[in-house]
This record gives C-alpha cells, sequence and structure tokens, in this order.
C-alpha cells in the first residue's frame, strides 16, 4: 500500500497535534474526553470553532535554504573571509569530525557536515557583512552631517528631504503644554478635603482610622456617622481659619466666639484622659488636668513654672 503524499501512514495521527506528555496549554482540551492525547489535540487544533492563535507552539524544524542567487555570493564571501583572515579554522569544506565551535550551526540539520557547515558559516558571513554595511552608512551620514569631507562615491542613495509646508513652524504658545495620558489614574481625593455636599464624603465600614467629632454620634450606620462628623469638622476648621485671619488678638475671651469648637478652649480646661498634645504641660505640675489646661494655647508659662 503506497504512503499518502505528506510521507505518513494511515494509521498515524494526523498533523498538527501534541504529543504525550506535552504540558502547555492546549485549548478546550478539559472538555474532550474518549479518545487518546495525539486524537484529541489533533481535533482540538483543527477545529476552526476553537479559538486560537492559529500559530503552533513549536517551530518548522525544516533548515533554512540559502537562495540559488546568493551561493555563489557566499561562496565568494568563504574565499574572502579566508584570504583576509589568514589560516582560519572556519573554511568551505569543513572536515568532518571538527568538534570546534560553528556559528549558527543549530539551524541547519539533515545534510551532510560540509554541506551544514557551509551553510552556517556561510549565513554567519552574511550578517557580518550586512553589519559592516549599516556601521559604513552610519559613519557616512555622521560624517555629512558634521561637514567632514566625504568621497561621493560612498555617499548612499539616500531620499530627498523635502517639506510640503510653503513656511516654517510657528509655536502656537510660548510654553508647550504639559502631556497627560488618556490612562492616568487620578489618586482618590481624601473625605477630609471634600465639600460638605458630596455624597462620597464619609468613610465605609470596616475604617479602623480616626474620625472626628464621630465618637459622641450613635445610633446611625458608619457612613452617616462619619459624613456628619466631617462636615462637622470642616465647619470648625474653617471657623478658625477666619478667626486666625483676623488681626485681633487669640488669648483674649471676646476674641472667640462661643459656638467654635477649637481644640484648646479659651474660658474652659481640656477633658480628663485627652491624649492628643498640649503646648507646654510637660512643664506644668501642682493643678488638675482641667485647671492646667484652661487656655492651655496662650497661657504665659512663667505662671505655671514656679508653683
Amino acid at each position: 500500500m503506497p504512503l499518502p503524499p505528506n510521507g505518513k501512514s494511515i494509521l498515524m495521527t494526523p498533523d498538527p497535534y501534541h504529543t504525550p506528555g506535552y504540558g502547555g496549554f492546549c485549548p478546550q482540551f478539559k472538555y474532550k474526553i474518549g479518545e487518546t492525547f495525539g486524537k484529541t489535540t489533533s481535533s482540538l487544533l483543527r477545529d476552526e470553532n476553537v479559538a486560537s492563535s492559529g500559530k503552533l507552539v513549536l517551530a518548522d524544524i525544516r533548515p533554512r535554504s540559502v537562495p540559488a542567487d546568493h551561493v555563489d555570493h557566499t561562496e565568494a564571501l568563504l574565499r574572502s573571509r579566508t584570504h583576509s583572515w589568514g589560516d582560519q579554522k572556519l573554511v568551505e569544506n569543513m572536515i568532518p569530525g571538527y568538534t570546534g565551535f560553528i556559528p549558527k550551526s543549530q539551524n541547519y540539520f539533515g545534510n551532510r557536515y560540509v554541506i551544514n557547515c557551509k551553510h552556517s558559516i556561510s549565513d554567519f558571513e552574511m550578517d557580518n557583512y550586512r553589519q559592516k554595511e549599516k556601521l559604513e552608512e552610519l559613519q557616512i551620514t555622521d560624517a555629512l552631517q558634521s561637514g567632514k569631507p566625504v568621497n561621493k562615491s560612498r555617499v548612499p542613495n539616500l531620499p530627498p528631504i523635502r517639506s510640503h509646508y510653503l513656511t516654517p513652524l510657528q509655536a502656537i504658545t510660548a510654553e508647550a503644554k504639559p502631556y497627560m495620558s488618556p490612562s492616568f489614574v487620578k489618586s482618590a481625593e481624601s473625605p477630609f478635603y471634600m465639600s460638605n455636599n458630596n455624597p462620597m464624603k464619609k468613610f465605609m465600614s470596616g475604617y479602623t482610622g480616626f474620625v472626628p467629632r464621630a465618637r459622641q454620634r450613635l445610633g446611625m450606620g458608619y457612613p452617616i456617622i462619619t459624613h456628619k462628623a466631617l462636615n462637622e469638622f470642616t465647619d470648625d476648621t474653617g471657623r478658625l481659619m477666619e478667626i486666625l485671619r483676623k488681626p485681633i488678638q487669640i488669648h483674649r475671651d471676646d476674641a472667640v466666639p462661643k459656638d467654635s469648637k477649637l481644640i484648646y478652649p479659651v474660658d474652659i480646661g481640656l477633658v480628663p484622659h485627652y491624649t492628643g498634645h498640649i503646648p507646654h504641660q510637660k512643664f506644668r505640675y501642682g493643678e488638675t488636668f482641667g485647671t492646667s489646661t484652661h487656655n492651655a494655647k496662650h497661657r504665659p508659662l512663667e505662671m505655671t513654672m514656679f508653683l
């Protein structure tokens, strides 16, 4: 019985397929049962209804053939390499049994050792030749731009530089506008800096940080409590800033409105167990906590240091 044109028996799994032991991903493989690994992967890789990249995992193992018009050129490169570099180990006709390194030999196989070595060395020399041409072109371009004398026969045929603008371009503004990426992610604004009518001026349930003015509020949900507490704190802070902007003495009792809630009250002391900072409190002795914190921010220090 003759073999098919592809050289494989009809008893073998048709290409493409994965061999048993393949550990990579195969789409829809976990939903297929009852067939061998090769047949299952073969049907999946050939099924047009299964989403895939369309490319095989393994690259084509066929050696890269050298075009016929490049054969003479590559042979000339090999001969010039031998003449220019003297006695070289990599020559046109390599002797089988040579155990040294041959560049690009991993890309050629399936032929005799001499032919594989010839193709490998020719490919290597062709890459060196192209790299040398690019380097020379770069040197000539640099010389032309810097005004150095260059042999006109070596100047490559560069495309003419033409502009479709009749007049030179003019700047629209004196300074360039900063570029803002369309995918720029702006960080969320802190609830402390939001306006009172913003519904997002609150903290979600589970927030364990300190929220001013929230301790004395009970009987409501945590977002509602924090919203009202932050609004009250914002109002108090705003009134305090207005007071500080006025050209008056803050330590006077008539300078501070009675309805403002300052951190350091003027007419009364702080509540015991207050754990915040009190100016000069570490220098005061012999008084109760409420008396020593009376007008703590503007109380003269010499009145308490020598009691």
